[in-house]
């Protein structure tokens, strides 16, 4: 019987669709020890923003976290997300820093990196690709989904085929946006996985916040899926994806084999439901499925996020009322420029545009720097051409030479940091000093805190904690077994 495996994403998907990446450290060992024992494939620990939500805001040290999650989770591969060449900042890094992120990653406890591009150009992952390999690490693509004439099934299976080709461990399709349908599923799994062929692992992520992530993950099942990612309840469905107990009940109703340790899921499950609660979190709630908003949605694309951007600069511009025109034009300024994948930083280029041709009623009579970037070729290979005459538009009056990625790769920026910042930086600090402006580094350093080990407490502490807290409480009692033991306030 074939099993299906689960990669656990509570503590990177989960936190960061639901809880903007504002989880401590703290709050996750605890429930490490049943993490790390409950028959995870592997579990993704952090990405990108998380990371850069320890720095800016929770003034945690990531490193630090990916140490102390590796030393509490030791029997688990952990995996973490890497946003292509951007990887943990916003700016596109060179080889050398891409290298030594990967290698203080693994020297963190790190064993797989999932890697992504907003293009879907392998191009911009291949170095990625190389050096885990070198490293002996392994390597986890994410093909990321979009709807759009020219995003095929046979677009994903050439795709697919690339990584195979590149020597990567699985193949994986990120629906970042919700996008994907279970008719969708039936056809372009069979695509993806004929042109793979058996030997290689595919997995699948795909979000809730159209109501449909739990039927695609049960119709990728059905299509023999190698590999789900889903999280603990509290931070599943809603804009996140679904949970680790729904799909171990429906692959056990179609006789599927999962490994999973009951017992230990619900510990957490609790322990994370407790966390929500304790930090009044919100928790995932299940959207019903509108064929109407799943229709105006899939005509823009625009992620949640830059909606809620794109809603408060109008307000400030007073211009609310405004919206429903500006994602229109938003779906019109995508297809105009080729279909980029509405992940960052594409989302931003394409919303931003969409804003000036509404407010300033011409069309493409100021376009950012980036969208002229993005016409050049600095951020990759585009899915599909630009319209000629919008692209007459976007380098009017600008520098319209072609940029080759390959030569802004090749630049060394670590020999350059380290010349710089001098020598006596560990490697993880002259990361930090890339990924973040000095200022920025300057305040983390003032402000950051220790991680406390002391919270790692069991739940009948934290019961207990909580109960002393209550002002109306007169009598606690417990019991287990002939043990009873009581106490009157």
């Amino acid at each position: 019987m074939k099993e299906l495996q689960i990669n656990e994403e509570t503590l990177r998907d989960g936190q960061q669709s639901l809880w903007a990446n504002r989880m401590k450290t703290e709050s996750m060992l605890p429930i490490c020890s049943a993490l790390d024992q409950a028959g995870f494939s592997s579990i993704n620990v952090m990405s990108g923003s998380a990371f850069e939500a320890c720095v800016l805001y929770l003034h945690e040290d990531p490193w630090e976290r990916l140490r102390l999650l590796r030393k509490f989770m030791p029997k688990t591969d952990l995996q973490i997300l890497i946003r292509g060449r951007s990887a943990f900042g916003w700016r596109r890094f060179s080889d050398d820093a891409i290298e030594l992120l990967i290698a203080c990653l693994q020297k963190c406890g790190i064993q797989g990196i999932v890697v992504f591009d907003g293009l879907n150009d392998l191009n911009n992952v291949k170095w990625h690709i190389q050096v885990s390999k070198k490293l002996g690490l392994q390597i986890h693509p994410a093909l990321v989904f979009a709807e759009s004439p020219v995003h095929t099934d046979a677009y994903y299976a050439q795709k697919a085929g690339e990584c195979v080709t590149l020597g990567t461990d699985s193949v994986n399709l990120a629906d970042a946006s919700g996008l994907l349908t279970p008719e969708r599923i039936r056809t372009l799994i069979p695509a993806i996985r004929q042109a793979i062929g058996d030997k290689v692992k595919f997995g699948l992520v795909s979000h809730c916040g159209t109501g449909l992530g739990s039927e695609c993950y049960l119709e990728a099942m059905h299509q023999g899926v190698d590999n789900l990612s889903t999280a603990s309840l509290a931070l599943s469905q809603g804009n996140s994806i679904p949970a680790t107990v729904e799909v171990l009940a429906q692959a056990r109703q179609m006789g599927i084999k999962m490994e999973l340790d009951d017992l230990l899921l619900r510990k957490i499950d609790d322990h994370f439901l407790w966390v929500a609660y304790s930090e009044k979190k919100p928790v995932g709630q299940r959207v019903p499925f509108d064929r109407n908003r799943y229709t105006k949605y899939a005509a823009h694309q625009i992620p949640g996020g830059m909606m809620s951007h794109l809603a408060s600069q109008l307000k400030n511009l007073g211009l609310e009322n405004r919206l429903p025109e500006v994602l229109e034009e938003a779906g019109r300024v995508r297809q105009e420029i080729g279909y980029p994948v509405m992940v960052t930083p594409f989302s931003q280029i394409v919303g931003v545009q969409a804003v000036f041709n509404v407010i300033q009623k011409e069309r493409y009579r100021t376009t950012p720097s980036d969208l002229a970037l993005y016409a050049r070729g600095f951020y990759g290979e585009k899915a599909a051409p630009i319209d000629a005459n919008v692209m007459d538009r976007i380098l009017e009056g600008a520098d319209a030479k072609p940029i080759d990625a390959s030569e802004v790769f090749s630049e060394p920026l670590v020999k350059k940091a380290r010349k710089e910042l001098g020598p006596t930086r560990s490697d993880e600090e002259l990361l930090l000093s890339l990924f973040f402006s000095k200022p920025t580094l300057e305040k983390f350093n003032r402000n950051k805190k220790p991680i406390d080990m002391a919270a790692t407490r069991t739940p009948v502490i934290a019961l207990i904690q909580e109960l002393l807290k209550r002002q109306d409480i007169r009598k606690v009692s417990v019991q287990k077994g002939p043990l009873k033991l009581g106490q009157t306030f």
